[in-house]
């Protein structure tokens, strides 16, 4: 269902954050930089903000295309609409932030996708916590903590079973909470912070890692990945094991990718609209796709495969557009 793409999402970011960091004087290193306790807080707000803004415009302007998806089917396929099935209440929660208000059950009737925004909020709110114990306690110590923690957390979702974060599997029901996203996550979201650290030091690790030697050793990971997913036990081993290893086969695909011109431009402009094609997949596939493949009576899967490239242009289209409004309003 996806969930290896989050772990690697997760990777990316880190790295991203940490990197930017460093080199660009973010705020959250101007804050380390500041004496005063209020020039720390103005450059803490000042990355709050500018982070904040990326998740959160995308995401209410994906929310209105929804609504106006989820209206749409229901007039052009009016055999597939049904009594309201939202509250008031309801449609308020939609329009805060999901950080504050987090209902499972009901976005799973709306876009079940959107947990994804909650567990980018919440890193995002601890990165500057995290990146200040990097530089203090160095790339071990820092990445051995995040892995007892991630691991301890998976452990006891596993064989306890009180919550089920999202991408960790679990014979739970389904029970969410909303302070344990981050957690099961936490090793992940390190790791590419330590690539960047390391490699913003001067030790160019990617072309360590770009050889045979590390796509070997992406396919091992990726394969003892999947097959920790076999095993009750191997359960907290599974995503973090698996993401590290598609990290490092994909690190190979994408510097294949980067020696051509053309693949790099068009891989550049898929990327720039990336987030906003995320956040409205879900309503093309199941509010227009969908419906109209079952009322035509063509639900088939050769028929479903031959309609993908339309679905996948019909997203990236509205996510390109999404993210050109976004531009404007941020």
């Amino acid at each position: 269902y996806g969930f290896f793409s989050v772990n690697l999402f997760l990777e990316l970011s880190g790295f991203v954050l940490t990197y930017s960091a460093m080199k660009r004087g973010d705020p959250v290193a101007d804050a380390e930089k500041s004496a005063t306790l209020s020039g720390k807080l103005h450059s803490l707000f000042a990355f709050y903000w500018k982070k904040m803004k990326r998740v959160l415009i995308p995401m209410y302007i994906s929310i209105l295309i929804g609504i106006g998806f989820l209206y749409l089917r229901n007039v052009l396929f009016p055999q597939f609409s049904a009594l309201p099935i939202y509250t008031g209440f309801d449609v308020l929660k939609l329009f805060f932030v999901p950080f504050l208000i987090f209902d499972i059950p009901f976005l799973q009737k709306f876009n079940g996708d959107l947990w994804f925004i909650t567990l980018i909020l919440q890193l995002y709110i601890l990165f500057p916590l995290l990146y200040r114990q990097l530089r203090r306690w160095g790339i071990w110590k820092f990445l051995g903590v995040c892995f007892v923690v991630t691991v301890g957390f998976r452990y006891f979702v596993t064989y306890q079973g009180w919550s089920a974060p999202m991408g960790v599997i679990a014979d739970v029901g389904h029970s969410y909470r909303l302070f344990s996203f981050f957690l099961p996550r936490l090793f992940e979201f390190g790791f590419g912070m330590v690539l960047a650290y390391v490699f913003f030091g001067g030790k160019d690790i990617f072309a360590k890692m770009s050889g045979w030697r590390g796509f070997f050793g992406g396919v091992v990971l990726t394969g003892a990945g999947f097959a920790f997913n076999m095993y009750r036990w191997g359960w907290p081993y599974a995503d973090l094991t698996a993401a590290i290893g598609l990290f490092l086969i994909l690190l190979i695909i994408g510097i294949f990718f980067a020696k051509s011109s053309i693949l790099a431009r068009v891989m550049t402009f898929l990327s720039n609209s990336s987030y906003e094609n995320f956040l409205l997949h879900h309503y093309v596939l199941n509010y227009f796709l969908m419906p109209l493949l079952i009322a035509g009576g063509l639900l088939q899967e050769r028929v479903f495969w031959l309609m993908m490239p339309v679905f996948v242009a019909g997203s990236f289209f509205l996510g390109w557009a999404a993210q050109k409004i976004g531009a404007r309003l941020g």
